[in-house]
């Protein structure tokens, strides 16, 4: 059985945590997050709290931890809970300079530390069977990708570091429509070569974009068209489009449909629903540790998103 500690508990840690208390293999967890209001909520949840996370780990017997903690915070924690040698789930962005996420990479390797790369949409039934039917070539070579995160969020009842460049770095791109340039990445195996955006502040006036608009280009000639949106109030669109030389497929959350011509055109809808991505990714980095398996989303594979995220920046 095994002890976690979850670093920050904001929207996020929470779900962390919530999902480690659910998972069987593990005895109990501990929070640090420096707000009293935080660890307030915490100790109401019925979790032992630290303001330190270094005296967290000093105190209790951690196997493991989650960071959950504001982007600009991720690099510094994620080198220091290093030095304690237990496996890492660092939620994403897992840095925000080229140069932090080499530092956190050869550090991992040096030390042999375990670091899995919470990029939730991997663990989603419907976007893993996805991948599958792109890779045994069910709608053949992908020409064309559009990726969608339209979903509103209220900046105004956002924690301040979230509309802060400094501590943020960047919005709704570097916050929610990374997951879509991961998924794109991962389910269609393509190596992007260039890409540009343009990051917009429709309604909200803060530090950090609300809107982003931008384009992928691929070393096999093909495309994908990326739009994220913080400010889209009535429809949510998160989710993937890819047209093939041999059919299409869109696909989020709930549901995939296929789009193929065999002769006669048809859609087909397999018999999967939607699936809690983020239990999933819980219990697979539980399955990691307790097995000793390589994670799903290693750092150098959340490199290659952050990688096109800075490109699509123009960093």
């Amino acid at each position: 059985m095994l002890n976690i500690g979850v670093i920050g508990y904001g929207f996020i840690g929470k779900i962390h945590a919530q999902n480690y208390i659910n998972n069987p293999n593990v005895n109990r967890v501990v929070i640090a997050d420096p707000l009293e209001i935080n660890r307030s909520l915490a100790e109401k949840t019925g979790f032992k709290t630290y303001e330190s996370f270094e005296d967290m780990l000093n105190s209790e017997r951690i196997n493991a931890v989650s960071i959950c903690t504001p982007h600009h915070t991720h690099r510094d924690i994620a080198l220091r809970v290093m030095d304690y040698k237990i496996p890492i789930l660092l939620e994403k962005p897992i840095a925000t300079s080229r140069e932090e996420i080499k530092e956190l990479i050869e550090k991992a390797e040096r030390l042999n530390i375990k670091v899995m790369v919470a990029h939730s949409l991997r663990f989603s039934d419907t976007f893993g069977l996805a991948k599958k039917m792109v890779e045994d070539g069910e709608i053949g070579d992908i020409l064309f990708i559009i990726g969608r995160y339209l979903a509103f969020k209220d900046y105004n009842q956002y924690p301040k570091w979230k509309t802060s460049k400094r501590e943020a770095w960047g919005g709704t791109l570097f916050r929610d429509g990374i997951h879509i340039v991961d998924a794109i990445l991962w389910i269609s195996g393509k190596k992007a070569i260039s890409a540009d955006g343009t990051p917009l502040n429709l309604l909200f006036d803060t530090e950090v974009e609300d809107t982003f608009l931008g384009t992928i280009s691929f070393q096999d000639g093909s495309i994908a068209q990326l739009s994220m949106s913080s400010i889209t109030r009535g429809f949510e669109q998160i989710g993937l489009e890819l047209y093939g030389t041999k059919g299409s497929l869109k696909v989020n959350n709930d549901e995939l449909i296929i789009y193929k011509e065999d002769g006669i055109p048809k859609y087909i809808k397999p018999a999967v629903g939607s699936s809690d991505f983020w239990k999933n990714q819980i219990d697979h980095f539980i399955d990691c540790i307790i097995n000793n398996r390589e994670p799903l989303v290693t750092l150098k594979e959340a490199e290659k998103t952050m990688e096109t995220i800075f490109m699509l920046y123009g960093k």
